[in-house]
């Protein structure tokens, strides 16, 4: 890794290293070690490449295919209504778009495109089309999208210059070639046509450095530059809407410069700082792990943060459980025992270790007075 995959700059040593295994946004595990490299000249953050990475998205990669309903959590109201992304993902892109009547839209690295079906439910005057580089979505089109608006692996050439809009959730960070895959798209869109970008901020998640199959962390110099680099005028990164995220809107074949362009040393010091912080989380966990070494124990958090915890200390403690709030990951299996409702914690449980966003845990855990009982030790990121 000698090059950055946005600005094409001379990268140093990795900022980061951990041995393999690596661990995917997916909780599975490569066999590849973990290293992160920092561009000072874009601000952009990178690690290596995954092995066999066409067939990885192809056959492995297989986001909320456990059920027709499965959804990842967004957020939790303070009266338990549980949001789900995709349709908070919807009401951002119909807002931020501001689609004219009958619109051409394109979800691009679609999924099973719950958000665009979402959007289509809200304004059935869009014309849905979708593409992704894996069929095992093709399923969860039927029904809605007609099957000429549908493309696997490569998309039409009758595409060409088609759309009004495209959007694109959570992909730019999987794909080693950033700046081609801006460029693909802005060959679909009509030359006024606008493109949104979701994709994870790693500023505001900071776990977003060490998940092995997100090749990339943009920042927002390395995001602007992104974009302009492949054709587009960036008009606004929203970084509110979807904390932990950035929502970008962008406005291809403009010649117009960006609306700002952020210092890209203060985005290249900050991911230098992360890659600190995951260090010493590192440490941490080694020594309460053998603190606690035999004794029961829970993780909070069924996603990348409760399974990057339990590859640090599963060998270690007795783990009872995984906790978490989705009710659609309630029952499953994760890390070899049971999801189940925070409230149901087992009585005999000595530690909880806390895997969610460290910007965010205590203000979840606080809420949640069943998590503070007499005896029960925290261990946080």
């Amino acid at each position: 890794m000698t090059a950055c995959r946005v600005c094409g700059g001379d990268l140093e040593a990795p900022v980061y290293e951990a041995p393999a295994p690596a661990l995917t946004s997916i909780m599975t595990l490569l066999d590849v070690p973990t290293r992160v490299f920092v561009c000072d000249g874009c601000g952009h953050a990178q690690c290596d490449d995954i092995p066999d990475i066409q067939a990885f998205y192809d056959s492995t990669y297989r986001i909320s295919l456990a059920s027709d309903e499965h959804d990842q959590v967004f957020a939790v109201e303070p009266d338990g209504t549980v949001i789900f992304r995709t349709d908070h993902q919807a009401q951002i892109a119909l807002r931020l778009l501001k689609l004219p009547p009958g619109a051409q839209m394109l979800d691009y690295g679609a999924a099973k495109a719950d958000t665009l079906r979402k959007m289509v439910a809200a304004r059935p005057d869009l014309q849905p089309h979708v593409f992704d580089v894996s069929a095992d979505y093709a399923g969860a089109w039927d029904g809605w999208v007609p099957k000429d608006a549908q493309a696997i692996y490569t998309a039409p050439a009758a595409w060409e210059g088609r759309f009004d809009a495209a959007m694109s959730h959570f992909v730019l960070e999987h794909v080693p070639d950033p700046v081609g895959f801006i460029r693909a798209l802005a060959a679909l869109l009509k030359p006024d046509g606008l493109l949104l970008l979701s994709l994870p901020d790693v500023a505001a998640n900071p776990g977003d450095m060490t998940v092995a199959d997100h090749l990339n962390h943009f920042s927002e110099a390395s995001l602007a530059y992104a974009l302009a680099a492949g054709g587009f005028r960036l008009r606004t990164i929203d970084r509110t809407s979807f904390p932990g995220a950035f929502f970008a809107v962008a406005e291809r074949g403009s010649d117009a410069p960006s609306a700002f362009t952020p210092p890209a040393s203060e985005a290249a010091q900050r991911a230098r700082d992360i890659c600190r912080s995951w260090e010493k989380a590192a440490v941490n966990l080694d020594t309460e792990a053998e603190r606690f070494r035999g004794r029961k124990a829970a993780i909070y958090g069924a996603g990348f943060y409760g399974s990057w915890i339990y590859s640090r200390v599963g060998r270690a403690v007795d783990l009872a459980a995984v906790l978490d709030r989705n009710p659609h990951l309630q029952g499953t299996i994760q890390s070899g025992v049971r999801v189940m409702p925070p409230e149901q914690i087992p009585g005999d449980v000595e530690v909880l270790f806390i895997g969610l966003n460290p910007l965010k845990a205590r203000e979840a855990i606080a809420a949640q007075p069943w998590l503070h009982r007499p005896g029960l030790h925290h261990v946080w990121l």
